[in-house]
């Protein structure tokens, strides 16, 4: 999915905006862990990780930039054992997708620390899950949101990362 030359990504605001009008369902934390019964799931950001950890709802993948919108608290400490990943603002790196996708294909539960912006990790979560997945990630002030990984948002991740900027 990510470059042919492995190059990182840069994401324009154009596809930024259209990445933040994407309709994704708002979910409860009820319906994630009903969905968990049969469904993987991922999560991003801190507050959703932290929420969904804390009502056992099992989680493949979780990816945190240990900030909340963008601050740091000192609530979301670093955990022992977690993978860590650069990943700059407005950017998509290489390493973040490699990140994501030995993780996705271990099967088994991980942490990714972002030193930099996790929101965009969705696209290659997307892009490497199977069609068994459910992304969940925060929307400030509002919740969490909720993606069901199908072939229509795997095609869509795919046409954003065609039309990103190698850097």
């Amino acid at each position: 999915m990510q470059s042919k030359s492995g190059s990182d990504l840069r994401v324009s605001e154009e596809i930024r905006e259209e990445i933040s009008s994407y309709k994704a369902r708002m979910c409860t934390l009820e319906e994630v862990s009903h969905l968990a019964r049969t469904k993987k799931i991922v999560a991003v950001g801190d507050v959703t990780a932290g929420n969904l950890n804390k009502a056992g709802v099992p989680l493949l993948l979780e990816i945190v930039d240990l900030k909340t919108q963008r601050k740091e608290d000192g609530i979301f400490p670093h955990v022992e054992g977690s993978i860590h990943v650069r990943n700059p603002a407005a950017t998509l790196t290489a390493e973040l997708f490699r990140h994501v996708e030995e993780s996705l294909k271990k099967g088994r539960k991980t942490r990714i620390e972002v030193d930099g912006e996790e929101d965009l990790a969705v696209i290659p979560i997307i892009f490497y899950s199977d069609l068994n997945t459910v992304v969940v990630y925060g929307v400030p002030n509002k919740g969490m949101a909720c993606i069901e990984i199908d072939e229509n948002t795997k095609e869509y991740a795919k046409d954003l990362v065609k039309r990103m900027e190698e850097e």
